[in-house]
Order: structure tokens, then sequence, then C-alpha cells
């Protein structure tokens, strides 16, 4: 199985849920070994009960030129 963040080696885990309705439960959950992203069941439910549609909007890109009196100094921009 590989990660859906950055595709790295996914592991099997068992966890122990200690804050459960039904007192402590064992589940299974998946590990990236990279990057630490989990993907069980719980979280996977918890996704699809927020989801809502993601508003695009459009971007216009504008250039703007202006002219500077020739004896302007400009300061160098910090890195």
């Amino acid at each position: 199985m590989t990660c859906t963040r950055c595709q790295g080696l996914m592991l099997e885990e068992q966890m122990l849920d200690m804050e459960a309705a039904y007192g402590e439960m064992w589940s299974i959950s998946s590990r990236c070994v990279n990057c630490g992203h989990r993907h069980d069941a719980v979280i996977q439910q918890h996704r699809q009960a927020y989801l809502r549609p993601v508003a695009i909007s459009q971007t216009v890109a504008v250039s703007v030129a202006f002219d500077l009196p020739s004896d302007t100094e400009l300061e160098p921009l910090a890195a």
C-alpha cells in the first residue's frame, strides 16, 4: 500500500482506543513510514461526513507599469 500524500510505504498497526464509547477497543490503522500520515476507518468516516464542495475562483493577472524619477534610489530586497 502506498501513501496518498507522499507515495511512501504504508504499514499496518494495531491501535488501542482508550476513549471509545464502549470501553477499550482495538483497531487497525495504516501509517506512512515517510511522512507519518495515518489512514483508518474513523478518520475516513469523519472526512466523508464533513466533505464540502470546494469553490474555485478565477484569478486575473494584472501587470502594472509605472515610471520612477531617474534619481530614485531603490533598496535591495531582503531574502
